[in-house]
């Protein structure tokens, strides 16, 4: 018997494959091959497809709360639900110095930092590492050494920068940095409580300086003193 071997007959994982290289491009473009047909419209549903959406964390219309955009919102909301990394690093962002639950926010990011998400790994270590227990300390700062190693700093920075700096002017939980968690517990490190003074002679007159990489504290042998300025980058990029 003749079988129609035309597009809408294709087997539904081909479908979904080819809903997720279309959601890679453009919303939009999915939204229309979803119309077209019934099989089109079940392969798009699929979790697997809006993980693959292309949803730049920096770009701003996306996250507007204006009702205008309440079907970009029932978009992230569908993108949150199926795992997708962007919008759960952004969530999780928002549960943690905007509003919202902060034990819940630092979960999410957690989740996302185990997804290989360097931006999620990032905030998760600068956040541990200004408690005030050794452990979490130390958990931070295993991070910390993952990412100076790759050199994963500077992107992180721009990345979570571009996160808290875009629409929210005013954000509710600052991190605050003092001399009590301070990463540096050595009273013998000859660097111990010098990267206040080393940053303000590094960006004097400048602000901060993304290629931050070469300077800094960079030539400090010591990796928890390194950790202490890193700390204060992060703190700064909330200004």
């Amino acid at each position: 018997m003749y079988r129609p071997t035309g597009p809408a007959n294709l087997p539904h994982d081909v479908w979904t494959l080819i809903a997720g290289r279309t959601a890679t491009q453009s919303d939009r473009e999915l939204c229309s091959l979803r119309m077209s047909c019934t099989a089109a419209r079940n392969a798009g549903d699929e979790d697997f497809v809006y993980r693959c959406a292309n949803i730049p964390i920096w770009d701003q219309r996306w996250w507007s709360v204006s009702p205008m955009h309440q079907s970009g919102r029932n978009f992230l909301a569908r993108c949150r639900q199926s795992g997708h990394l962007e919008v759960l690093f952004r969530s999780a962002v928002s549960d943690l110095f905007l509003g919202g639950c902060r034990f819940a926010g630092m979960e999410t990011m957690h989740v996302v930092a185990a997804q290989g998400h360097s931006a999620a790994q990032y905030t998760a270590a600068m956040m541990l590492m200004l408690r005030d227990d050794a452990e979490s300390k130390n958990k931070g700062l295993q991070t910390f050494r993952g990412l100076e190693a790759a050199g994963a700093l500077t992107h992180c920075k721009l990345v979570f920068r571009g996160v808290v700096q875009g629409t929210w002017r005013h954000l509710r939980r600052l991190p605050r940095l003092n001399e009590e968690n301070q990463v540096c517990s050595s009273h013998g490190c000859p660097s111990r409580g010098n990267m206040s003074a080393i940053y303000r002679h590094q960006r004097c007159g400048r602000g901060w300086d993304v290629n931050d990489g070469d300077g800094g504290a960079a030539h400090i042998p010591y990796v928890h003193c390194r950790a202490d300025y890193e700390l204060i980058l992060f703190v700064h990029l909330f200004d």
